[in-house]
């Protein structure tokens, strides 16, 4: 099946309200393979390395029906939820449950009794470069996991160099943050720390305090609900669950 048949599928899908996994048609583009009953399919993906597989199916149980047509191969299913328990894939392993943690106005970051407010310093931190490219990405790779954090290769970390922001000791990146900042919503993506705590708690506080300037509110992140230290971190900015899940499972054959 072409990405043509794929994209043509999916458009049909849409209309008939299936659920699905497709937060973006780019996946097409990447199709590997295909799987389907009637209507229903789940097609894979490659996606820097690994295969990922995408849904448009009447239930559940359809889900499960035509991930048993998977003969061989290691793939991961991502899905989002309110509920984490409302399906858990028939033979597949849980990797990860990423909660989305949500601060409706963090204005109430900059209130006096504010935990993190003795950070400030608008001297911490500097955009990053064009030349931080590689240095980023190796701190990325070597701390994360791209199963669940979406990791970029260097060339398409070029094109969001922008949303870097990165403090350095003796010339060594040592705390980042990669956020995207729109007008009516603050996304912490990435945060890494190696370094005094200061130097974190500054670079976002900075970024911060001009997203609130322009009128800017909502805060929100995605965080594994197994890292206890990152869920405790974010809680300081008044950032609470707000019931949102993403799953992500491994089928494995």
């Amino acid at each position: 099946m072409n990405k043509q048949d794929i994209q043509e599928k999916v458009l049909k899908a849409r209309l008939q309200r299936f659920l699905n996994n497709c937060y973006s048609m780019d996946a097409i583009e990447y199709c590997t393979d295909c799987w389907q009953k009637d209507d229903e399919f789940v097609f894979s993906w490659e996606d820097h390395g690994i295969q990922r597989l995408t849904f448009f199916v009447k239930d559940w149980h359809a889900l499960d029906e035509l991930l048993k047509l998977i003969d061989n191969g290691r793939y991961f299913l991502e899905f989002m939820t309110k509920d984490p328990q409302e399906y858990i894939p028939a033979g597949l392993n849980r990797v990860a449950g990423m909660m989305r943690l949500a601060n409706a106005d963090c204005r109430s970051v900059f209130e006096s009794d504010s935990p993190v407010l003795q950070y400030k310093d608008p001297a911490i931190g500097q955009q990053a470069e064009e030349q931080d490219v590689k240095e980023i990405n190796q701190i990325l790779w070597s701390t994360f996991h791209t199963e669940i954090s979406h990791l970029l290769t260097d060339e398409e970390l070029e094109q969001k160099i922008a949303q870097f922001t990165v403090h350095k000791t003796h010339n060594t990146i040592d705390a980042l943050l990669q956020a995207e900042i729109l007008p009516k919503k603050f996304y912490i993506n990435q945060i890494v720390n190696k370094g005094e705590k200061k130097n974190i708690h500054g670079i976002l506080l900075n970024k911060l305090e001009g997203y609130v300037s322009g009128g800017g509110k909502y805060l929100y992140a995605w965080v594994e609900d197994r890292n206890i230290a990152s869920q405790k971190f974010h809680q300081k900015y008044g950032m609470k669950h707000d019931g949102m899940w993403n799953m992500l499972y491994c089928l494995e054959k």
